[in-house]
């Protein structure tokens, strides 16, 4: 029998079981899914820190990560925040006849390649919610990175819904400003008691580097000075209410707690 080298073994575990979930006060049962292990390499970030000190936290140059997916299910219904790249539709963690709800943070392709099969019909017969930012954003791009935003709003056609910051999508379900990685970039707030869940998308990358540094920006900010501003607020936020916070790149299943360090930096606890 042919012997696994340890990288691939670990990423095997990684796959089968990076599904993992939590209960939050008034019956909000939140699943996360790894739709995709993968890592962020530190020559994606910039930033204050110089080279070697960016390494420090980055071993090898790289830091884990994931794509994740949140199933929430509340009221007798399923809301699916993100899509990722459609494997876990594909290898049948995630029945497509069993979401109600698809709300969108931003409309990166690991966001939102999952709502399209290959032959470029829909997954899901479910309404697609985005920020109107968000939407406006993209439709209005001419250039061929705005291919997969323009096709997801036709091939959803009616069921694509748009949403201001601020809105209460669902029963616990608030949308939040959270722009700087994209124009539209979005957070939700999930739950109705004091215990909550701040899915907030992709406020960082790389949890390694940017929870004890969040000055550090990575390539796909469109807006950097804006990305760490709103970074630090979320976390600040999430803090100073003792909400988790999730993050569609922080390893799987992407949720803790934050505290600041007292160095302009926070301190994740998985």
């Amino acid at each position: 029998m042919k012997k696994l080298s340890l990288s691939v073994f670990l990423f095997l575990t990684a796959f089968c079981f990076a599904q993992k979930s939590i209960v939050l006060d008034g019956g909000f049962e939140i699943t996360a899914i790894d739709d995709q292990p993968r890592e962020m390499d530190a020559s994606l970030f910039s930033g204050k820190l110089t080279e070697a000190q960016k390494l420090s936290y980055m071993p090898g140059g790289k830091a884990p990560a994931s794509v994740n997916m949140f199933l929430v299910k509340s009221g007798g219904k399923t809301y699916m925040i993100d899509a990722g790249f459609g494997n876990a539709v594909k290898d049948k963690r995630i029945d497509p006849k069993k979401v109600d709800v698809i709300i969108i943070t931003h409309e990166h392709g690991d966001h939102i390649s999952g709502l399209m099969k290959e032959d470029g019909t829909a997954y899901f017969s479910a309404p697609v919610f985005i920020s109107k930012p968000e939407s406006e954003y993209w439709l209005k791009k001419e250039t061929p990175n705005s291919d997969l935003q323009k096709k997801l709003a036709n091939v959803y056609a009616n069921r694509y819904k748009t949403f201001n910051f601020g809105d209460t999508l669902a029963p616990g379900i608030v949308a939040i400003n959270a722009i700087g990685h994209t124009p539209g970039h979005t957070a939700f707030l999930i739950g109705t008691g004091k215990q909550k869940l701040l899915i907030a998308g992709d406020f960082l990358h790389a949890a390694a580097l940017q929870f004890p540094e969040p000055t550090e920006s990575a390539s796909f900010d469109v807006d950097k000075e804006q990305a760490v501003k709103t970074r630090i607020s979320l976390m600040e936020q999430a803090e100073k209410n003792g909400w988790f916070i999730a993050g569609i790149h922080v390893p799987n299943p992407g949720w803790g707690k934050v505290k600041s360090n007292g160095k302009g930096g926070f301190v994740f606890t998985p």
